[in-house]
């Protein structure tokens, strides 16, 4: 996780600099929290289960 956020630090550095300097650090964080939300909703998201795949599947054909 911290790889993560030091790759996308620069990143949010630079377009932090669009925003006003009272909200940047707020913004900041939040971004921080954001990133972190959607990483772990990613690693710990589960597949479907059987019968959602054969359902999900059949219906596209």
């Amino acid at each position: 996780m911290e790889e993560l956020i030091e790759t996308f630090t620069p990143m949010i550095k630079k377009k932090l600099q669009n925003t006003a300097y009272q909200e940047r650090e707020d913004l900041e964080q939040e971004l921080y929290i954001k990133l972190i939300e959607k990483v772990d909703r990613l690693i710990y998201q589960e597949g479907p289960g059987f019968w959602e795949f054969i359902v999900e599947y059949t219906t596209k054909m």
